[in-house]
């Protein structure tokens, strides 16, 4: 019940306007920013937001409560409607420094844990860098003896590893940073329910990105059975992203009722969203769309918005499933173009194992230069009737995340 929070947020506003400011106020700002996103008024929520942050300057020497605060801000309030990208330097600050003044732990690992999910959220770079982070974070966990948190960053850690490395079965989290059974089984009722949720997230995005119909229709079973809510945005928007993208892909397909409804749902969460103007919610949205309705339109508009977002992770998606569309319309020329694209996004993204994947499924994808590919940040239209490079000379504009670097070997 958010509403008692709602009142003792007021009266605190209202001492202090008597009283006078003190060093909680804009933590006391924070919260009541969150308790009005709780209940649907994002626009006011995202401006307390902003106004807790700064009244932090009136505290320029209190690092706790500006750490905290903005910890809170950034990983509740703020992401409704702004970028996850935007978020995941300043939650990383926060754990930082929060870290340094020790006390408040469930602070110091709720910031890293939205730091985490912002960054897959966003689409930013995978690597060794950030698998080094996720390792500090799971010792950090142990000497604070938090196996709940070590299980949720363990499982980060395989999901990262899953889509760099090469695996037998990249849909399973089962390898050298995390074990789902084996840690699930170890758990309580209680703990297990929330890591359930968490590991068949993750292994439902893996699902989807290296497309396992059976392992999508599996992990859907599981998350129906969880709630559409989470007060981690980033978390929830990667659980909600995934599901409703994977509902429709099955239920389109196989007719399942149960799913629609579930993607129905989620593609409900977006639009709302979306509606308020959300950085986040709009390229899923579109995508969804296409997902539901395949056109060249819909996917095309979905392209555009993952791209005008720098969610390269979701416009790789985006233009591998518009080539699947494309060579069911027997448009194979074309097709191949979209999926040269991605590959080179995947590179990008640095889901290697899976630019390999869909190399082994096109051979072509083996001699293709990087010049070749559309990895687009300005517009993805356009018209049947020119050739593919001589389309009104289309500002084509490529991603240079890995200009520098070297194709992945290919066997």
């Amino acid at each position: 019940n958010i509403a008692p929070l709602v009142i003792l947020s007021w009266k605190a506003i209202r001492y202090a306007m008597k009283r006078g400011i003190g060093r909680h106020f804009p933590l006391v700002i924070s919260m009541f920013g969150g308790a009005l996103s709780k209940q649907g008024k994002l626009k006011s929520a995202q401006e307390l937001g902003q106004i807790s942050i700064a009244l932090l300057d009136n505290v320029p020497n209190d690092v706790e409560i500006s750490a905290i605060t903005q910890a809170f801000a950034y990983s509740v309030i703020l992401p409704q409607l702004q970028s996850f990208r935007s978020m995941a330097e300043p939650l990383y600050r926060c754990y930082r420094d929060l870290n340094i003044i020790g006390g408040y732990v469930e602070g110091v690992l709720g910031s890293l844990l939205s730091y985490f999910y912002s960054v897959f959220a966003a689409g930013i770079e995978l690597g060794p860098l950030l698998e080094s982070k996720l390792l500090l974070s799971e010792e950090l966990c142990r000497d604070l003896g938090k196996d709940g948190f070590l299980t949720i960053f363990q499982a980060s850690r395989q999901f990262a590893l899953n889509l760099r490395l090469s695996m037998e079965n990249p849909t399973e989290l089962e390898g050298k940073a995390f074990r789902e059974e084996e840690a699930l089984n170890a758990m309580n009722s209680n703990a297990r329910k929330m890591a359930l949720r968490d590991s068949t997230s993750f292994r439902l995005q893996l699902a989807f990105i290296f497309w396992n119909e059976d392992a999508m229709d599996q992990m859907l079973k599981i998350l129906c059975d969880y709630s559409g809510t989470d007060v981690n945005i980033a978390r929830l928007h990667n659980r909600l992203c995934f599901t409703g993208l994977a509902a429709f892909a099955l239920g389109k397909r196989n007719g399942v009722d149960s799913f629609l409804t579930l993607g129905e749902n989620c593609l409900n969460h977006f639009s709302n969203l979306t509606k308020y103007g959300s950085d986040n919610a709009r390229p899923v949205y579109l995508f969804m769309l296409a997902m539901k309705r395949p056109s060249k339109e819909a996917y095309g508009k979905a392209i555009d918005a993952c791209s005008e977002a720098s969610m390269i992770h979701l416009e790789a998606m985006a233009k591998e499933r518009f080539a699947a569309f494309l060579i069911r319309e027997k448009n194979a020329a074309l097709a191949n173009e979209y999926i040269t694209s991605s590959y080179w996004l995947y590179q990008d993204w640095g889901a290697h194992a899976k630019a390999l994947h869909l190399s082994q499924q096109h051979e072509f994808l083996k001699h293709s230069k990087r010049d070749g590919a559309k990895s687009t940040l300005t517009s993805t239209t356009f018209d049947d009737s020119l050739s593919k490079v001589e389309k009104s000379k289309t500002a084509y504009m490529f991603n240079t995340t890995l200009k520098s670097r070297k194709k992945i070997l290919l066997k």
